[in-house]
Order: C-alpha cells, then sequence, then structure tokens
C-alpha cells in the first residue's frame, strides 16, 4: 500500500518541466476526498401534472381548473398552507396523432405541493395519487437544516483529505505542507435508503405513468455526500 502511494507522491513531486501546465511549480500532492452522513428528512414536495383532454379546449381548460380547486380544498382540509400549491406552465396543446378534422386539446399545467410538515405527507399524497387527470409524480425530499449539515460534511471531508495526503506524504518520505488549493463539489445525495437513487437534495424521482402508491407514501432517509479535491505543498 505505501509503495502504491509512494509512487502517487512521485508523481506529484515532478520539477514542472516534466509536468502539463498549469501545474503549480513546487512539490505538491493532490488528493480527492468525500465525507457522507444520514439524515432523516423533515421536508419534502410531490410534482405532477394536470391534464385533460377535450375536443372543446375551454372543456379541457374547466376540467385543470376544477382539479386545481380539488386539491386547494384537500390542502385546505389538512392544514396545509395554500402558499405551498403552486401551479405554472398552463398551456394547450392539439394532440399529436389524431385526424384533423376531429381535433382533440390537451390542457396542461405543472404543478407542485410543498409539505413543511412531513406528519401531513400520506394524507395529503395519497388522495392526490387517486384524483382523476393527475399523472406524471415525482416526490423529493430534503432537510430544513442544510446548512448545518453541509458545514460538517466539509469539515469531515477536509479532514479526511488531510488524512490521506499524509499517508502519501510520509510513504514519499516528505513532509506534508499548507494547503493550497480546495475544490469542493456539490453535496450529493447518492441514494436512498430502500436502494433508488437520486443526484442530489431535492431531485426528484417518479414515473410518467400512474405508479402504486406505496412508491411515494414513503419518507426516505437521506445519505448526503460532500467530495472535495484538495492540494498540500509538500516540504
Amino acid at each position: 500500500m505505501l509503495k502504491q502511494l509512494a509512487i502517487a507522491a512521485a508523481i506529484a513531486v515532478l520539477p514542472l518541466a516534466a509536468q502539463a501546465s498549469p501545474l503549480p511549480s513546487y512539490p505538491f500532492v493532490h488528493v480527492s476526498a468525500d465525507a457522507s452522513v444520514y439524515r432523516v428528512p423533515d421536508i419534502g414536495a410531490i410534482d405532477f401534472e394536470i391534464l385533460a383532454a377535450d375536443a372543446d379546449p375551454e372543456l379541457a381548460r374547466a376540467t385543470v381548473e376544477t382539479r386545481i380547486a380539488e386539491i386547494r380544498a384537500l390542502l385546505e382540509q389538512q392544514g396545509v398552507s395554500l402558499d405551498d400549491l403552486e401551479t405554472r406552465d398552463v398551456r394547450k396543446e392539439l394532440r399529436k396523432g389524431v385526424p384533423v378534422e376531429a381535433p382533440v386539446y390537451e390542457v396542461r399545467s405543472s404543478a407542485r405541493v410543498n409539505m413543511r410538515d412531513l406528519s401531513k405527507w400520506r394524507a395529503v399524497v395519497a388522495p392526490l395519487l387517486g384524483m382523476p387527470n393527475l399523472n406524471s409524480f415525482a416526490t423529493s425530499f430534503d432537510t430544513s437544516e442544510r446548512d448545518q449539515v453541509e458545514a460538517e460534511l466539509m469539515t469531515n471531508a477536509l479532514r479526511d483529505a488531510r488524512r490521506r495526503a499524509e499517508l502519501i506524504a510520509k510513504g514519499a518520505r516528505r513532509k506534508l505542507g499548507a494547503v493550497t488549493a480546495v475544490t469542493p463539489g456539490g453535496v450529493k445525495n447518492v441514494g436512498y435508503t430502500m436502494g433508488l437513487l437520486r443526484a442530489d437534495f431535492m431531485e426528484p424521482r417518479g414515473s410518467a405513468a400512474r405508479a402504486e402508491a406505496s412508491e411515494f407514501l414513503a419518507i426516505e432517509a437521506l445519505k448526503l455526500v460532500q467530495p472535495v479535491d484538495v492540494v498540500f505543498k509538500l516540504e
């Protein structure tokens, strides 16, 4: 192991003339490291599309407006603020593949319900899954302590980077010097406890088709990872 580390260190301490620009002119070691933590989410969101189709576009629009009114009533019933309902991108399109002489119009609207109290998650999400004209569901979870989590992860990732760099320096028989550069990556959520994956805190999971309710009713733990790249001077 130390032999491999020494080889890695030797690459890092080559003279500048032997390395591709732009590398530091002093001996250095570059390491990648990360830190991870599990967190139980306390906030979430469900995204979906409201879609109605009719030969009369006004009737299709009325159906979409009716669904929005029903969603608002559901949220009020569950004590969820109507400010946490977002509807956007209302658009009308001709359905593709239908005869020109018998057009069908589709009216769509994207919607999101932000849930600041996950104790109400099931009571809100289950009825939404059963409503007609709603599809393309996707859910996402986050933590309201995100800033604190990111700070802890960064501290731990930097500590791991120094540990790795010290092993390399020891293998190369050099002394580890000061940090000369740090490049942090974005905090990633590398997976759910149930085995599903997503790329970041709020990236949703979902399906273009209507899914089974059980897929969306579970509240899943987050595994968050903070990667860093660090350059240390070697003395």
